[in-house]
C-alpha cells in the first residue's frame, strides 16, 4: 500500500478482525443452533399437545431438544456479550460514526434476548407440568418468536453494513432519515431470509443428524425414528429453496457490491459479449499476485448467475477496481492518496462461495434421498445404518456452510467495514496496540474455546442419557443436566 499506508496500524486492523471474526462466527454457530432447536422443540411440543393417540413420546422429544436449546442459548449469550465488546474495545472509531444507527437495534435485541426471550424461557421451562399442554405450548411459540425478533434486528444492522440506506451525515455522525428504513432497505430482505433458511437447515438437519446416532446407538428408538423424519422435513424445503435465494442474493450483489461479486466468480477480466455470456468457474487455482487465475468452467453461467441470462458481458475486478479508485479515493479513502487496495482476498472468497453453493446442492439431494431410503416399507429406519451414519455426520456440515457464508458477506466487503463509506483501516481504535489485541485475542480465543467445549459435552451427556420421562422430572444426583421439578401435563 506504499509510504501512506505504513502510518496505519496494519497488524492491529488484521488481529482486530481475525478477533472478531472468531466470535461473530461462534456466536453465529450457537444462534443458529438455538434457533433450530427452539424450532424442533416447538414442533414435538404442538404435536404433544394436540395431536390424538399416544403423544408421551412428542413431550419427551420436546424435553429432550430443549436441553440442547437451553445450552446453547445460554452459551449464545456469552458469545454475543463478548462480540459487542468488541465495539469498544477495537472498533470505537466505528461505533463512533455508527452509534445512532446500530445504538437502537443492539438495545432492541438486547431486550429481546436477554430480558423478555430470558423470561419466557425460564417461564416455559419451569412451568412444564403446571400450565394446561397448549398453553405451555403456545408460551413456547412466543420463545421462538422472541428468538427470532432478535435474529431480525441483528441482520438490519448488517444490512446498513452491505448497503448504507436511509441516512444522512452531520458532522461525523450517521443518523437514519427514519428507524423504519432499516427495514426498507433493499439488502435486507434477500439478506434475513437467506439467514432464515439457512438457520432451518443447520436446525433440521442437526435434529436428524442427533436422532441418528441415538438410533444408531438404540437409545429411545422408536421416538427418535419420528424426530429423524421431522428434522428431514424441516430441512428438505429449506435446502431446496436456499440456492433460490442465493441467486436473487447474488444477483442484489452485482448490483450492490460488484467487487464482492466478481471476487466470487474469481474473474478478474471482463467477460462476456453482447452474443456470449461469461463463464462460470466449477473449480480454479488462482495467483492474487498476478491477477491470474486457471478454471474448469460452464460456458455462459457466469452471465446467468449475474443477470439471468445467458448473454451479456461481465465485469472483471480489474475494471471494477478503477471504478472504485475514481468512486472512493476522493472521499472514503482521501487519506490514503490512491494507494487503498481494493482488491479482497479472492482465493478465500472464492472458495467459501463455491462451498456454499455445492453444499447447497448435496443438502437438497442428500436430505431428499435419506427422506425416500428411510420411508421405504420393506426395511425399517434403524436397518439403514450407512444412511443414518452418515446423517450423524453431515449434522456437522452446514456449520462449515454458514460460516463459509459468513466470510462471503463480511470478507467480500473489503476493504470497507460500512461499504463505501468507512475503510477497516479507520474504523480500528486508534490507540490499540499490537500486544493489547494480540492478548485479547487469546482470552477470547480461549473463551470460544471453553464455551464450545462446554456446549458439545453437555449435549453428549444429555444425548447419552437418551429421552427424560415427562413425569417425576426430579434432579438426577448423577445428571446435572436434568431438569427440576415438574408433574406431568394436566
Amino acid at each position: 500500500m506504499g509510504a501512506i499506508l505504513a502510518t496505519i496500524p496494519l497488524g492491529v486492523t488484521t488481529l482486530s478482525r481475525l478477533q472478531f471474526a472468531l466470535t461473530a462466527i461462534v456466536h453465529f454457530a450457537f444462534v443458529a443452533t438455538t434457533t433450530g432447536m427452539l424450532l424442533t422443540t416447538i414442533i414435538f411440543e404442538f404435536i404433544y399437545a394436540y395431536g390424538r393417540g399416544n403423544k408421551d413420546q412428542y413431550g419427551r422429544l420436546a424435553l429432550f431438544f430443549s436441553r440442547i436449546f437451553i445450552f446453547s442459548f445460554a452459551t449464545g449469550v456469552v458469545t454475543g456479550l463478548i462480540m459487542e465488546f468488541q465495539f469498544g474495545l477495537n472498533w470505537s472509531a466505528f461505533a463512533r460514526l455508527m452509534g445512532d444507527i446500530v445504538g437502537v437495534p443492539l438495545a432492541i435485541e438486547s431486550m429481546l434476548a436477554f430480558f423478555l426471550e430470558s423470561t419466557i424461557i425460564g417461564a416455559w421451562r419451569f412451568t412444564w407440568g403446571m400450565l394446561n399442554k397448549k398453553a405451555h405450548a403456545w408460551l413456547g411459540l412466543a420463545m421462538l418468536l422472541s428468538s427470532l425478533t432478535s435474529v431480525i434486528w441483528i441482520i438490519a444492522i448488517n444490512a446498513f453494513m452491505q448497503n448504507p440506506y436511509g441516512f444522512h451525515m452531520e458532522g461525523k455522525h450517521a443518523r437514519l432519515n427514519s428507524f423504519i428504513t432499516l427495514l426498507q432497505n433493499p439488502q435486507y430482505l434477500p439478506e434475513v431470509l437467506h439467514v432464515l433458511f439457512a438457520i432451518l437447515i443447520v436446525g433440521g438437519f442437526l435434529t436428524a443428524g442427533i436422532s441418528a446416532w441415538q438410533i444408531l446407538h438404540q437409545r429411545d428408538v422408536q421416538a427418535f425414528k419420528v424426530a429423524v423424519q421431522i428434522g428431514l422435513l424441516i430441512a428438505l424445503p429449506a435446502a431446496f429453496i436456499q440456492p433460490l435465494q442465493g441467486d436473487n442474493q447474488a444477483a442484489a450483489t452485482v448490483m450492490l457490491q460488484p467487487m464482492k461479486f466478481t471476487a466470487i466468480e474469481g474473474r478478474y477480466d471482463n467477460e462476456g459479449s453482447k452474443t456470449t455470456g461469461a463463464p462460470w468457474a466449477l473449480a480454479a487455482t488462482i495467483d492474487e499476485k498476478n491477477h491470474k487465475v486457471n478454471a474448469i468452467t460452464v460456458p455462459a453461467m457466469g452471465t446467468y448467475f449475474g443477470t439471468g441470462k445467458f448473454t451479456g458481458m461481465m465485469p472483471g475486478m480489474n475494471m471494477v477496481a478503477k471504478i472504485y479508485h475514481a468512486k472512493f479515493d476522493k472521499t472514503v479513502a482521501k487519506s490514503y492518496d490512491g494507494q487503498m487496495d481494493y482488491y479482497p482476498p479472492v482465493t478465500l472468497l472464492f472458495w467459501a462461495m463455491h462451498w456454499m453453493v455445492y453444499a447447497g446442492y448435496f443438502f437438497t439431494m442428500f436430505a431428499l434421498a435419506a427422506t425416500i431410503l428411510l420411508h421405504r416399507r420393506h426395511k425399517l429406519i434403524e436397518e439403514h445404518r450407512k444412511t443414518l451414519r452418515t446423517l450423524g455426520w453431515v449434522l456437522w456440515l452446514p456449520y462449515i456452510t454458514i460460516t463459509a457464508g459468513w466470510i462471503v458477506a463480511e470478507v467480500g466487503r473489503y476493504p470497507f467495514v460500512v461499504y463505501g463509506l468507512l475503510t477497516q483501516y479507520d474504523a480500528v481504535s486508534p490507540n490499540l496496540t499490537m500486544p493489547v489485541v494480540a492478548v485479547s485475542l487469546g482470552l477470547f480465543f480461549i473463551v470460544d474455546a471453553f464455551l464450545i467445549t462446554t456446549m458439545i459435552t453437555l449435549s453428549h451427556r444429555a444425548l447419552k442419557r437418551g429421552l427424560p420421562a415427562l413425569s417425576g422430572l426430579e434432579h438426577d444426583e448423577d445428571d446435572d443436566t436434568s431438569f427440576t421439578g415438574g408433574v406431568s401435563h394436566a
